[in-house]
């Protein structure tokens, strides 16, 4: 259990070894990464919480990346170790804003399918929208426009992958969903934390993410000092459903030098 907020917050984790916080993205929870944790389990205490407003969270989605940052850094500290961070999306945005805080006991970052960069003036006009959509219509119109964004051609043709993020999103609440863009389209802009990190970073794309692109990734990787990128071959934005074993290596290998005693 994580005390945040008054609330006693049950966080699932599992495995042992060097803890791994993994936040998940929009419109997402932390089930997102179940296919990712099971197969880290064997080296790492994996935890996939779920932000505030969620199911399994019961504190109030407060609409901005530094109250969600607030209840990970409490995630983190009740792992009580020095952990290894992993931000998808929207928990990249999540990440950074932990990062600008200099967390001691974060000691490596993978970025996964995210961006430093805040949004642009269409880019808030297309969150605004979505908020009136979910206001007016509740999820139902946002998880068909979200599941072509988040997912690759070949992506769109399996079933039961479309049926599992479909259900994902569909148990969040309008509430929950209007807090989280809110607090992507008020975030700040990261561009300038990216050449101040000094710990391993690990930047991760697929290779059709149309909503941040591999370039954009690369790029970003460019920026910071050591930082590795991986691109997932064949996957869309949603790589950690999408492509799990793939998302899993990469992190896997990153993280078990990055956290190993010696490094």
């Amino acid at each position: 259990m994580v005390e945040f907020a008054g609330h006693s917050v049950s966080v699932r984790h599992d495995g042992q070894g060097p803890a791994i916080v993994l936040i998940h993205g929009y419109p997402l929870d932390g089930a997102m990464w179940s296919s990712v944790a099971r197969r880290l389990a064997d080296r790492f205490r994996v935890w996939k919480p779920d932000l505030p407003g969620r199911v399994d969270n019961p504190t109030s989605a407060e609409g901005s990346m530094s109250s969600y940052a607030d209840f990970v850094q409490a995630v983190i500290d009740s792992a009580d170790s020095p952990v290894g961070l992993a931000g998808f999306s929207m928990g990249g945005y999540v990440a950074f804003e932990l990062m600008k805080r200099r967390p001691a006991p974060v000691k490596a970052l993978a970025l996964v399918d995210t961006r430093a960069a805040s949004d642009d003036e269409m880019g808030k006009a297309n969150r605004q929208a979505a908020i009136a959509t979910v206001r007016a219509e509740g999820l139902g119109p946002i998880a068909e426009a979200m599941l072509p964004k988040l997912l690759s051609a070949d992506g769109m043709k399996r079933a039961d992958l479309l049926e599992r993020v479909r259900r994902i999103i569909l148990r969040q609440s309008p509430q929950t969903m209007e807090s989280d863009l809110t607090a992507m389209r008020d975030r700040s802009d990261s561009s300038d934390l990216l050449p101040l990190l000094s710990l391993p970073t690990l930047v991760v794309a697929g290779e059709h993410d149309v909503i941040s692109p591999p370039g954009e990734g690369r790029a970003m990787a460019q920026k910071i000092s050591g930082a590795r990128f991986v691109e997932i071959a064949g996957a869309g934005h949603l790589t950690p459903m999408e492509k799990p074993a793939a998302v899993a290596q990469a992190l896997g290998e990153f993280f078990e030098r990055a956290l190993s005693p010696k490094s």
